[in-house]
């Protein structure tokens, strides 16, 4: 830990595409059982339902096409997405390095994410940072989704540290949205898959996850 390096009170990380590259391996998954029903998924499709959970993704393509039976369609995209996460899944280096480094220095650290609880912990594990991780938020865990701020003030709660004490680290507009409801100070990490334009209402935009990215405003 550098010498003089503040530090924030708590910090609530979201988990796909800030801890994990997992929206490479949705955006795959979607576009090949999407394929089966002769739709083509656009880049612009992506960045309509990036960061959002899987009903109000269900919602935007289904509009497009006819996917069938939802709980069908949904087993199938679970097997593919599950196939490849087990195969490719990487972790963030900057995100995991400044995660453990906040653990280590006694920082209080949640996960708020839109996919579902138990998916969140398998990132954590498959990072081995389990540990580090004191509460997590998913989808299945609040009646409301980003860009709601339910799940970063459930972090916070479930943290027992006021969101206005609290950072946020995101990768998405919608999370970048959240996270400022909720009242907290929001760093955006900017990742392939989104733009500077996309994330520019966050309190700081930075290339990568470090310490100094996180330190509050003084």
């Amino acid at each position: 830990m550098p010498v003089g390096q503040r530090l924030p009170d708590a910090v609530v990380f979201d988990c796909d595409g800030t801890l994990a590259d997992t929206e490479s391996i949705s955006d795959r998954a979607w576009t090949e059982i999407l394929g089966r029903y002769g739709y083509a998924p656009t880049a612009d499709d992506f960045r309509t339902v990036v960061g959002h959970p899987f009903g109000q993704n269900w919602d935007h393509f289904s509009g497009r096409v006819d996917l069938g039976d939802r709980d069908r369609f949904r087993a199938a995209l679970r097997a593919r997405f599950g196939d490849l996460f087990d195969r490719e899944l990487e972790l963030h280096e900057d995100a995991l390095t400044t995660l453990r480094a906040l653990a280590d220095a006694g920082v209080p650290i949640a996960v708020a994410s839109s996919s579902t609880h138990a998916h969140v912990d398998r990132v954590l594990e498959r990072g081995g940072i389990v540990d580090a991780v004191l509460a997590v938020v998913g989808a299945d865990d609040v009646d409301e989704h980003k860009p709601a701020p339910g799940p970063y003030l459930a972090a916070a709660d479930a943290l027992g540290v006021a969101p206005g004490r609290c950072v946020a680290v995101e990768d998405t507009g919608v999370g970048v949205a959240s996270a400022m409801a909720a009242g907290m100070f929001t760093v955006a990490v900017l990742r392939d898959h989104q733009s500077p334009e996309d994330l520019a209402a966050a309190d700081r935009v930075v290339a990568e996850v470090t310490l100094a990215a996180l330190a509050p405003p003084r």
